[in-house]
C-alpha cells in the first residue's frame, strides 16, 4: 500500500513538472476556450489602432491641437455626448461619424476644426469584428441600462472596487497571472466561472474571504493558488453579504447579455 502511494505521488509530481515545462499549448487552448466578444473586441481595438488616439482601453484621449479638446474617451459618461445607442457606435466605427452627427451643422463645424479625425473602418474590419468591437466599447462605456436594481447596484460596487482591473473589462478575464494554473485571472463570462463558483455560497466565500473551502481542501488547487502572483483580496471588512448578492446578480446579468 505504501508503495502504491509512493507511485501515485511520483505520477503527480511528473504531471506537474510536465505541465510547468510545456504550458504554452494548454494555456493557449484555455485562452481560446474562454474567448468572448469583449476580449476579442479589446484585441481588435488594439490591432486597429484605436488606443493610439483614445488611449489605453479607450480611457485617455489625445489632446487635439485643432479643437483644443481631447479625443473622446469611451468611459466616464463621455460617450453619452456623442453616441445614442449601439447603432450609432457601429456607424462611428464603419464611417468615422454617426449619421445623426454627419447631418448636424454644429457637429460638422467641430469636425472641421479638429486636427485628429476618426477614421472609417468599413473596408478594414469584417462584420463579426465590428460586432465584437461594439461589444467591447459598450463594456468599457457601461452605457447599457441594467434594468434589475440589484444587478445595477452590483455594477456600482464592481466599479467602486475596480474589480475589472483584475477580472477584465466587463468580466472578460485574461489579465496575466504568472504562476496560476491557466496563466491568467479568470473572468466571469465563460466556463472558468462555473468551475470556480458552483453556487451562491461559494460566491460569498470568494468575495468576502478571498477563497473557497472546496479549494482549501484540495492540495493540487492549493499548490497553484499559493504559487500564483495575483491573489483574490478579502472584502469582508468592506462588503456585506447582501453586497456579494448584488455582485452575483450583476455577474449573472453579464453572462446572460454576453
Amino acid at each position: 500500500m505504501r508503495r502504491a502511494w509512493a507511485w501515485l505521488g511520483t505520477i503527480m509530481l511528473v504531471s506537474i513538472v510536465a505541465w510547468l515545462g510545456a504550458p504554452s499549448g494548454y494555456r493557449a487552448y484555455w485562452r481560446w476556450q474562454e474567448s468572448n466578444p469583449v476580449r476579442r473586441g479589446a484585441e481588435i481595438a488594439a490591432r486597429a489602432g484605436c488606443f493610439a488616439c483614445h488611449g489605453p482601453q479607450g480611457m485617455r484621449g489625445l489632446p487635439d491641437p485643432g479643437s483644443g479638446e481631447t479625443v473622446p474617451t469611451w468611459d466616464g459618461g463621455v460617450p453619452m455626448m456623442y453616441v445614442n445607442g449601439v447603432q450609432e457606435v457601429r456607424e462611428y466605427i464603419l464611417d468615422g461619424v454617426s449619421r445623426r452627427r454627419a447631418e448636424s451643422v454644429s457637429a460638422r463645424a467641430e469636425r472641421e476644426k479638429a486636427a485628429i479625425h476618426m477614421p472609417a473602418y468599413r473596408d478594414v474590419l469584417r462584420n463579426h469584428e465590428v460586432d465584437d468591437l461594439v461589444t467591447y466599447f459598450m463594456a468599457v462605456s457601461q452605457t447599457a441600462p441594467v434594468e434589475d436594481p440589484q444587478a445595477a447596484r452590483g455594477r456600482d460596487l464592481v466599479r467602486q472596487h475596480r474589480c475589472e482591473s483584475c477580472h477584465g473589462t466587463g468580466g472578460s478575464g485574461g489579465v496575466p497571472n504568472p504562476g496560476s494554473l491557466k496563466g491568467y485571472v479568470p473572468g466571469w463570462l465563460g466556463e472558468d466561472y462555473t468551475e470556480l463558483v458552483r453556487d451562491d455560497a461559494e460566491l460569498h466565500q470568494w468575495v468576502l474571504e478571498g477563497g473557497i473551502e472546496r479549494f482549501a481542501r484540495d492540495r493540487l488547487a492549493g499548490y497553484f493558488l499559493e504559487r500564483q502572483r495575483l491573489h483574490m483580496p478579502t472584502y469582508r471588512t468592506a462588503l456585506a453579504p447582501e453586497d456579494a448578492d448584488a455582485i452575483g446578480a450583476y455577474i449573472h446579468w453579464l453572462r446572460v447579455k454576453r
